[in-house]
């Protein structure tokens, strides 16, 4: 694990469901995030964009997480969905 020189933190959750919804904003600062699925489905992410089932990066159900690569951080606004409603993705995401 690398680890990330940042003194902010910023810990959430957000709803995913049937339409997307941004997880994280666009962030000039960020240097680092991880984003986990809470819950009982499979989700989708999309970068940069709005998110669309079965495109972009899928998290598996209980615990799917991605991590951002410290060598290259993406810093726009990354957006979820799910086939349900109500599923929750939690996120940390460390800024300079």
């Amino acid at each position: 694990m690398t680890l990330i020189n940042s003194g902010n933190a910023t810990n959430g959750a957000v709803t995913a469901g049937v339409a997307s919804v941004e997880v994280l904003a666009a962030n000039n600062q960020r240097v680092g995030y991880a984003i986990v699925n809470d819950s009982d489905t499979a989700v989708y992410l999309a970068f940069g964009a709005t998110a669309v089932l079965n495109e972009g990066v899928r998290l598996n159900s209980n615990g799917g997480a991605t991590v951002s690569d410290t060598n290259s951080i993406f810093t726009g606004a990354i957006n979820v969905i799910s086939s349900a409603g109500s599923k929750e993705v939690t996120f940390v995401e460390f800024t300079q």
